[in-house]
């Protein structure tokens, strides 16, 4: 019988080729809602749940944003034009265990300063997640590293803990507010999905009419880096 950590190493692995392969999708000319419809067969063929679709009737394996729009949309049938920034939020449930998952890529062209940028603030912000360290330092790295590139760290959503729960304490935001020694100590054993979520240019975002979607309140464009990581003693180890 797999233990909680071999499972979530399994199901991170199954996830992390699941998005490297729907990012790969992404190009100029295709119908957006291509990327759902193969979420959901890869996830499903591999002997996994899209965890997503069972989020307060949400319905559907990924969120999938264009440009000015943050977080949480729904996935419908849009072109994709050339130059397009490309969000692909996916997860699935494997084991009874959740896994979590993002990643941008421009439609068509090569990185940017701004993709760069927010890979880097990931790549730092797990090198970060390990014990003896705070959820503070995570926010901390990430906040410092977006606003160094004048770019802004969104503020109304945040990375979390995972398990049983695909959203678990701690919450883990992308940006620090008060001391490091207030927030969350992190120890081995623990599961998170580390996000660095930002815009363009304000932090601001405004809620869609359907209440899923967010999009930036200065039309600027936005993008997400996500991956799933298990805290050991000797450091985090990326799942996804």
């Amino acid at each position: 019988m797999e233990t909680r950590d071999d499972s979530f190493y399994k199901g991170g692995s199954i996830l992390g080729n699941i998005r490297r392969q729907l990012i790969g999708m992404v190009k100029p000319g295709l119908d957006l809602f291509e990327i759902e419809t193969s979420a959901r067969k890869l996830i499903t063929s591999a002997g996994a749940i899209p965890n997503f679709a069972f989020v307060d009737k949400y319905g559907f394996a990924t969120c999938l944003m264009v440009n000015d729009e943050v977080v949480h949309c729904r996935p419908r049938h849009y072109r994709i034009a050339d130059g397009d920034l490309i969000t692909v939020d996916v997860g699935l449930e494997w084991n009874g265990w959740q896994l979590d998952t993002a990643d941008s890529v421009l439609a068509g062209r090569p990185d940017d300063k701004f993709i760069e940028t927010g890979r880097q603030a990931l790549k730092k912000a797990i090198m970060a997640a390990k014990p003896g360290n705070r959820v503070g330092n995570i926010s901390k790295i990430i906040q410092e590293i977006l606003m160094r590139n004048g770019f802004s760290p969104v503020r109304q959503y945040c990375g979390h803990g995972i398990g049983r729960q695909i959203h678990e304490d701690p919450q883990i935001p992308c940006f620090l507010d008060g001391p490091v020694a207030n927030t969350p100590l992190i120890k081995p054993g623990m599961a998170m999905a580390i996000e660095v979520m930002m815009n363009e240019g304000g932090y601001k975002v405004v809620l869609d009419k359907d209440g899923w979607g967010a999009k930036t309140g200065d039309g600027s464009r936005s993008a997400q880096f996500e991956h799933s990581i298990l805290v050991s003693e000797k450091g985090p180890k990326i799942l996804t």
